[in-house]
């Protein structure tokens, strides 16, 4: 049992690895956004949400999960956004 909780702590970090890498892209992306509203992106925002519960009920997982996982951390990299948009100015 103890091999298998290291190998799940395992996966884990990458998985926060791969969170941080795409935090640094969503940084560098703020420079090409001029206004609150290219930060917001309502259609695109929905779209990856609505894309990543697509795919993750694709390969088995629970949809409604990945739907609120992503919707969480759309909002927490919006809120990150516009700071960085603020600092801009």
């Amino acid at each position: 049992m103890e091999e298998i909780r290291n190998q799940i702590d395992h996966i884990d970090l990458e998985i926060i690895r791969l969170f941080a890498k795409r935090s640094d892209y969503v940084h560098e992306i703020v420079k090409f956004k001029t206004d609150e509203e290219s930060v917001i992106a309502i259609e695109r925002k929905e779209l990856v949400i609505r894309q990543r519960a697509e795919w993750a009920n694709a390969v088995g997982l629970d949809k409604q999960t990945f739907e609120d996982i992503y919707t969480r951390l759309l909002q927490q990299n919006i809120s990150e956004e516009l700071l960085l948009l603020q600092e801009k100015k």
